[in-house]
């Protein structure tokens, strides 16, 4: 596959009008709805919270493919990359680490301030679970969870904040606005809005420096793919004390030592690589009269 087809989609990317892909979103929106409300007026528990899940990411996938070949693009030319970016895959590690000290530093500042918001803030964070797991949960539901959580919405959101958002942002206001505002909504999708928008940040610079969404993709699907397995796992690992608020704060160095390991991690990742952000150059924004439809 050659360099031109991902630049063609990069490029594609940039030329996406901001209005109608808000359009399209709210359309999404709506019509989401109505399928969760249609799929939990027929299912329950587990089996809705999955049909939900997979067609919340399936929808806006569709889309993209039909984009993508309306234009005769490839639809992985965007995923192309070298081997030699692969080796640093393993930064979903302190990824994962930072998300847990961001966490875990918040509940201790909350507990400092006000032992009551602390405690409203870490009762939030329990009753936030994507999917009812239990006891009664099957194999085959833990599998289909693992795969759109760990497979379909690392491919989806990559594709949308670190794909079309930095591209088409990029192209309007330049690169470090796209990064900062991609992340930020990418944070406001998640319940960990500090944590989220620090993840994205990462996976947007590298995305920067690989011009490809492969590696990306990979270290956000290993981070959610860790998380569901300490899902499954977790009666194995004896994690249900960790469920009330005691073990943080009684632990509360544990929680210090990942913060400031992890950060200092990322000041080392910024250091190496923010500077890809200032030099990189996005596609030149083009008239209204210009603007190639891209979604029909």
């Amino acid at each position: 596959m050659s360099s031109g087809q991902k630049k063609a989609v990069r490029e594609h990317f940039s030329r996406i009008r901001i209005s109608k892909a808000v359009l399209v979103t709210l359309l999404f929106l709506f019509l989401s709805s109505i399928f969760i409300v249609i799929g939990y007026s027929k299912l329950s528990g587990t089996n809705a919270e999955i049909v939900t899940f997979y067609i919340i990411y399936t929808v806006p996938f569709l889309l993209y493919l039909y984009s993508i070949s309306k234009y005769d693009l490839s639809a992985i030319a965007i995923f192309e990359d070298s081997f030699s970016d692969l080796g640093q895959i393993w930064f979903f590690i302190p990824l994962i680490v930072m998300t847990i000290g961001v966490l875990w530093v918040t509940v201790l500042l909350l507990h400092l301030a006000n032992p009551d918001l602390a405690a409203s803030y870490f009762n939030w964070l329990n009753s936030m679970d994507l999917f009812d797991i239990g006891p009664d949960t099957t194999f085959m539901q833990y599998s289909l969870i693992f795969l759109v959580v760990a497979v379909f919405a690392p491919l989806v959101e990559e594709i949308i904040f670190r794909g079309i958002m930095i591209e088409r942002l990029g192209s309007k206001f330049g690169y470090k606005i796209a990064v900062l505002l991609s992340s930020f909504l990418f944070g406001v999708l998640h319940m960990d809005v500090i944590g989220a928008f620090i993840f994205g940040l990462v996976l947007s610079v590298i995305y920067l420096r690989t011009r490809s969404l492969l590696l990306p993709f990979l270290i956000h699907a290993a981070n959610n793919g860790f998380a569901v397995l300490l899902i499954y796992f977790g009666d194995s690992l004896n994690l249900q004390a960790w469920e009330t608020i005691e073990p943080f704060l009684e632990n509360a160095w544990m929680g210090i030592l990942l913060f400031v390991v992890s950060f200092g991690w990322l000041i080392w990742f910024l250091n190496n690589y923010w500077n890809i952000v200032h030099e990189a150059e996005p596609f030149p924004l083009i008239t209204k009269e210009e603007v190639v439809e891209t979604d029909g």
